[in-house]
């Protein structure tokens, strides 16, 4: 049976609906991220100022600034965070260490009260994500019809890696909606050769550009799919891959200001950065230059497992197909393929958020699954559901998301930590726990470089990785009427200077585990708490 296109299009707005609902919670019941704290209202600077003196000007295009900092242009903030002289402006530790005092200033701001402007903030990348889920449906629907559009936006409305970063305040997300818009859009072209296709996939390659330094990924993926085309069809599409490329160039220029400087120094400084290496856990192992089966791993355990059934049953089908649809399958397969080769060769391991590009397409692969046999639709039906319920049981911690291969988000610790679970995100489900058991203070090891004191947590400072310490002369005393709350990050010493800080807390039960990224412990052992 066919479904008509008005009920289909009904039925995505209902499920966008849902996915922005859900992302809306999420944002509110987290306190700053890590890197959030970096980059709050960067945007307004950058705009109303055109200065590029700020270090995440360096870390990253502006794109993700000025679309996160629209809310600030219209409170008033005091403009002496953003001064310093001429002569340190190039010093790089003293400009990442002012983003990060100057972000905790603008976070304890009047215009912040009860966090109103870090939401708004965020709000804007949550929006942005249902675009994208609108174009996971158009690709979708459009390679399989109207059922297979709705089975692949379902995924993507209920996908916690999605739903994680759909409102933070990093440019990771809209990375993800404007590359896959754009290719998207190649896809359309090298179909009906429009010169509409060419427009947008040029404008929407441009923003990607913009939004992170690894679009750079885009042109050659781009080239090879037009030179592919090429040979297959015997047709001369080179002027419309030269479109895209000069209207890309011309949205990057427009962006920067017409000053590519800035660009160009970031990409350096992200290649200097990969070469350097940067600390990172996997299984209870340390490096600082990652693993090639880093990314791989991530992927295995931070996807639901019934999406990860769904996609290997997707790609076993594939050889199925007739031979016509093949370039539809390579285009689709090659964006993934691409994005995990391309980390897990790289000196680093981060986290999920770097194989968000890869996602989408993941869910457009899936939607092929309607078009199969009465039974495959039924089990591909099932696997949804379980997706759906695994989303909602552990909503809103769906950055602490882990699939059952691993035993959930509890055992998360175990095999991943920074923003794959603990990012400092849980201040605010902290305080609830103080509240709710009477408790005044707190020994405090957090990983995060948000203020708990801006939610009104006192704490007795422990050794932890940029946590503010406000008697930095003061022995460091663990008193035993008191309960420890360590982040998971610092509980395994990724970036404190042993390994070994907390290990003595290893063997010990939590009696609370915040958002499962903040353990609590109870020396004494004889007391029980609500949570």
């Amino acid at each position: 049976m066919v479904m008509k296109p008005i009920k289909a299009k009904l039925v995505i707005c209902a499920l966008l609906l849902a996915f922005f609902i859900q992302s809306y919670i999420s944002i509110s019941s987290q306190s700053a991220t890590f890197d959030e704290v970096q980059y709050f209202g960067i945007g307004k600077y950058l705009l109303t100022t055109h200065k590029w003196d700020v270090m995440g000007a360096i870390l990253h295009p502006p794109l993700p600034y000025y679309l996160n900092s629209f809310p600030h242009l219209f409170v008033e903030q005091p403009r002496q965070l953003w001064e310093y002289g001429p002569d340190i402006v190039r010093d790089r530790a003293f400009l990442g260490a002012v983003d990060y005092y100057r972000g905790q200033a603008l976070l304890s701001d009047p215009s912040n009260h009860n966090d109103r402007l870090l939401i708004a903030s965020r709000l804007m990348t949550a929006l942005l994500s249902v675009l994208l889920g609108w174009y996971v449906y158009r690709f979708s629907s459009d390679l399989y019809g109207e059922k297979g559009g709705i089975l692949s936006t379902v995924l993507f409305a209920f996908n916690p890696a999605m739903l994680a970063f759909s409102g933070l305040i990093v440019p990771d997300m809209p990375l993800t909606v404007f590359s896959f818009i754009a290719l998207y859009h190649v896809w359309k072209n090298l179909k009906y050769h429009a010169l509409g296709s060419s427009l947008a996939a040029g404008i929407f390659t441009g923003l990607a550009l913009l939004s992170k330094f690894n679009a750079v990924l885009l042109m050659p993926l781009v080239l090879i799919f037009y030179l592919a085309a090429m040979y297959r069809e015997k047709k001369n599409l080179l002027p419309h891959m030269l479109l895209i490329f000069c209207i890309a160039l011309i949205v990057l220029v427009l962006g920067f200001g017409f000053d590519l400087e800035p660009y160009l120094e970031g990409i350096l400084f992200q290649f200097d950065k990969r070469v350097s290496g940067q600390a990172a856990f996997l299984m209870g192992n340390y490096t600082d230059f990652g693993w090639w089966y880093f990314y791989p791993l991530v992927f295995l355990f931070k996807t639901p497992i019934s999406v990860l059934i769904l996609f290997m049953l997707s790609l076993a089908l594939l050889f199925l197909k007739k031979r016509r649809e093949l370039f539809d399958d390579l285009f689709l397969l090659a964006p993934i393929i691409c994005t995990m080769l391309f980390f897990s060769f790289s000196q680093g391991a981060i986290g999920v958020r770097y194989l968000l590009p890869a996602y989408p397409f993941m869910f457009v692969i899936i939607g092929s699954l309607c078009n199969f046999t009465v039974r495959i639709r039924c089990f591909s039906y099932a696997m949804v559901a379980w997706c759906i319920a695994a989303s909602l049981y552990f909503a809103p911690h769906y950055l602490a998301y882990f699939n059952e291969l691993v035993g959930g988000p509890a055992n998360g610790y175990k095999y991943l930590v920074d923003s794959n679970l603990d990012w400092g995100q849980d201040l605010i489900g902290l305080k609830k726990f103080m509240d709710i058991n009477g408790i005044q203070r707190i020994s405090l090891s957090y990983f995060g470089a948000d203020s708990p004191q801006r939610y009104g947590i006192n704490y007795d400072w422990l050794p932890s990785h940029y946590l503010f310490n406000p008697e930095p002369d003061k022995p460091v005393l663990i008193h035993p009427d008191q309960l420890i709350a360590v982040s998971a990050t610092n509980l395994q010493g990724v970036y404190l200077d042993s390994k070994d800080e907390y290990s003595w807390l290893k063997n010990k039960q939590p009696v609370a585990k915040i958002g499962y990224s903040i353990f609590v412990y109870d020396l004494k052992g004889n007391r029980t708490f609500k949570q």
